[in-house]
């Protein structure tokens, strides 16, 4: 067969076959079979009412958006979400031509499955509404990050789980400790970012949801702020009024609850005492002073605090208060003041400072002495950080005080031996490195600290007041459970942190050390402070 009968019988066969394709290509019209509009098949569809009927949904149906994991409702009509159908077939028609509608044609006249051609949504929308919608979901959900939480601790029997019906062997209740977890990261919701995902979900035919892009802000490490919102919310229901002054002595970062309210100085203020008389004096040379302030701090002696107060004035016992006080300001600590010495009864007006004139809590302080747990908790930090060459006693008092000397006042505050309060909450007691000074009055205690703890050494300071009678059990049982949450903190960070504390002060007595002199022993039984159960 030569060329032109081919093309003549090319041209018959296209000649015979035209009316066909031309009468096909109208029946098809507006959408080809195989041709999707927005996921719906619209091969049957002749004219725009049908297509609109079909994807009338995407107008109507709500959309599940989630910020996180919260699940928020968009309605289409909420934004004027509307379907453009006629762009939509419009588009469609471009399957009428060309290469594609003959594939389609010729599928069709072999009996072949389509293939299939998509078309996308085309909407309109209100973007002021939708942009709206999405500040008011922004501003209902945003949050910054959320601080580290500590879970209080849960009894459970000792045997697994429940009281056992027969309470032979039955050993009783025991109790886990402080648990802390790291806060929430806080999250931003960025709004042209979330637009999209949106827009994908009105016009989608499947999964109806979509979800908001956040930027997401990370936790930060736990810190003493956290801490202090824990032990606040512990003292919450405290029977009466409680303070507390923590610092970390790595960072010297502080938490505080109510800190800055004036308390009866009690047996902590003995503290300040000793502290301002190494201030004037080099040493101790003197052994029979360093038996004073080691029934002052050891045995909590009134009489001997007393004797130590007249060495700070010169032998004047009135002066050695005005002296201490004037140490106490110079350091900053302006709330703490000394008039008279211990056990006097005498009636006088106390000095105003801003932690006695606040009207929010009044603890009734003792107008001859009165401090605060903020002031005596730097004071403890000041004397813990000249052991190591530094702070502010070193700075404000060159060549009076040294390193040696703040050893010294630690090696006779370890002599305080209680081992209630704050001691007692560590979790093993026996082993625990802990210098510490305990104070009483009739209706407040306190309990001043330095304590090397699981990521190094920190101060803790705790006052409580009841008005009328502090008891004991109820004060020994807050303060117990306040050094268990510090100490549990502190835990948590080094966890977290992964640090190995520094090894412990090595605390060593005086060249001129003696053993307290026996003629004190009836003195300290006769101190003033009440006795403890």
């Amino acid at each position: 067969m030569n060329r032109f009968t081919k093309f003549v019988l090319t041209l018959i066969l296209l000649l015979s076959i035209f009316p066909l394709y031309t009468r096909y290509k109208a029946s098809a019209a507006p959408i080809p079979p195989g041709v999707y509009l927005g996921g719906v098949e619209m091969g049957r569809v002749k004219d725009a009412a049908q297509a609109a009927a079909l994807l009338d949904t995407r107008n109507t149906e709500p959309i599940a958006v989630f910020y996180g994991d919260k699940r928020l409702i968009l309605r289409p009509q909420e934004v004027d979400y509307r379907v453009d159908v006629e762009r939509m077939i419009a588009d469609a028609s471009r399957y009428l031509d060309g290469p594609d509608f003959v594939d389609i044609a010729l599928r069709n006249l072999l009996g072949l499955e389509q293939k299939r051609r998509d078309v996308p949504v085309y909407a309109t929308v209100d973007s002021a509404k939708l942009t709206a919608w999405l500040e008011k979901a922004a501003t209902e959900n945003d949050h910054p990050p959320q601080p580290a939480r500590g879970t209080p601790p849960r009894w459970d029997w000792a045997t697994g789980g429940s009281a056992p019906a027969d309470s032979t062997g039955f050993v009783g209740a025991v109790r886990d400790e402080w648990q802390w977890s790291v806060g929430a990261p806080g999250q931003t919701l960025l709004i042209e970012q979330s637009i999209p995902p949106i827009l994908d979900a009105l016009g989608s035919d499947g999964a109806r949801e979509a979800h908001l892009v956040l930027d997401e802000t990370p936790a930060s490490l736990p810190t003493l702020d956290d801490l202090a919102a824990v032990l606040n919310t512990f003292t919450s229901d405290f029977p009466g009024f409680a303070a507390i002054y923590v610092q970390d002595l790595a960072t010297g970062e502080e938490g505080s609850v109510d800190v800055d309210v004036a308390f009866s100085g009690m047996s902590t203020m003995k503290v300040a005492i000793v502290t301002a008389l190494f201030a004037q004096m080099e040493g101790v040379e003197d052994g029979e002073i360093g038996q004073l302030i080691d029934y002052a701090l050891g045995e909590s002696n009134n009489v001997a605090a007393n004797g130590v107060l007249r060495q700070v004035g010169g032998g004047d016992i009135f002066a050695g208060g005005r002296r201490v006080t004037e140490f106490m300001r110079s350091l900053g600590h302006v709330n703490s003041f000394i008039q008279t010495g211990y056990d006097d009864k005498s009636a006088i007006a106390q000095i105003p400072t801003a932690a006695n004139q606040r009207t929010d809590w009044d603890t009734e302080p003792d107008a001859h002495l009165q401090s605060t747990p903020a002031d005596m908790g730097r004071l403890l930090a000041d004397i813990y950080r000249c052991t190591q060459g530094e702070g502010k006693l070193l700075e404000f008092y060159p060549g009076q005080i040294t390193p040696e000397e703040c050893n010294t006042i630690l090696f006779y505050l370890s002599h305080d031996e209680f081992t209630e309060l704050i001691w007692a909450g560590l979790p093993r007691p026996d082993d625990a490195w802990i210098v510490h000074k305990h104070g009483f009055v009739n209706d407040a205690h306190s309990d001043l600290a330095l304590i090397w703890g699981p990521a190094g050494p920190y101060v803790l300071s705790v006052y409580l007041y009841r008005q009328g009678w502090m008891d004991w059990e109820t004060s020994n049982a807050a303060m117990k459970e306040i050094s268990r949450i510090v100490w549990s903190f502190f835990a948590f960070q080094q966890e977290l942190q992964q640090v190995s504390p520094p090894e412990p002060l090595v605390l060593v007595p005086p060249e001129n050390y003696l053993p307290v002199l026996p003629s004190y022993i009836g003195r300290a039984a006769n101190s003033g402070e009440p006795s403890v159960p």
